[in-house]
């Protein structure tokens, strides 16, 4: 496992409009935590839109407005009913008195703003281990994790990739420990048991691209299960 900053190539990558929606959460969160990550997202960009206006234009199709102004329909169509159900979960988290709600909003806004859009509804993930589904794309899915201290994920590896970016507190596994603002990276070589820190609680953005492989005795049950 490492404690990397955003390499080049993802940046580049967000700017070509190539990374798929987790990763690309993945890096805007990570932006707004650390500045230089951000200013190399910025640059990116401004390179990007340098590299376009450089070539040559192309003829548009005869219906090229109706089909942009359907598409901005349909993304206001979208914002709407996210706006509503952000409505809703409000309300009933406040009528709930659900602490956790609250504590979404101290997160950095792309994850807090997916977070509302899915519901504000934290599932069961682990003893004292809790998760909201934030995107799905392909292999690739993003979810906001809650671990309180002294708790975290059994002993597992990975099928593919895992990027952990950590929103608040802190955790440990062994091999490094991560705070906030810190993003860690691990492959399927790597076997680890990430614990949140005594203390605050922990949130964490993970983006992974493969399904958990677990050891010992859950790992013998999850392949008696055919996961």
């Amino acid at each position: 496992m490492t404690l990397i900053s955003l390499d080049d190539e993802l940046i580049a990558a967000r700017a070509s409009g190539t990374l798929s929606a987790p990763m690309r959460l993945l890096v805007d969160t990570h932006a707004v935590l650390k500045n230089d990550v951000a200013e190399a997202a910025f640059m990116s960009d401004v390179m990007s839109a340098a590299f376009l206006e450089s070539l040559p234009a192309e003829s548009m199709a005869d219906n090229a407005l109706d089909i942009a102004l359907a598409a901005i329909d349909a993304i206001e169509a979208g914002a709407g009913e996210a706006a509503g159900t952000q409505s809703i979960s409000r309300k009933a988290a406040a009528e709930a008195a659900d602490s956790t709600f609250f504590e979404l909003l101290n997160l950095p806004e792309p994850v807090r703003q997916r977070a509302l859009e899915a519901g504000a509804q934290w599932r069961f993930a682990a003893p004292g281990v809790r998760r909201i589904e934030l995107m799905r794309e392909g292999n690739a899915t993003a979810e906001l994790l809650r671990i309180e201290p002294g708790h975290g994920s059994p002993s597992h590896t990975h099928d593919g990739k895992e990027f952990t970016l950590v929103l608040a507190g802190a955790f440990a596994d062994g091999i490094g420990r991560y705070e906030k603002g810190d993003l860690c990276a691990v492959g399927e070589e790597t076997t680890h048991r990430p614990i949140a820190e005594q203390g605050e609680i922990c949130f964490a953005l993970a983006v992974t691209d493969g399904s958990l492989k677990f050891t010992g005795a859950l790992g013998a049950v999850q392949r008696f299960l055919g996961h």
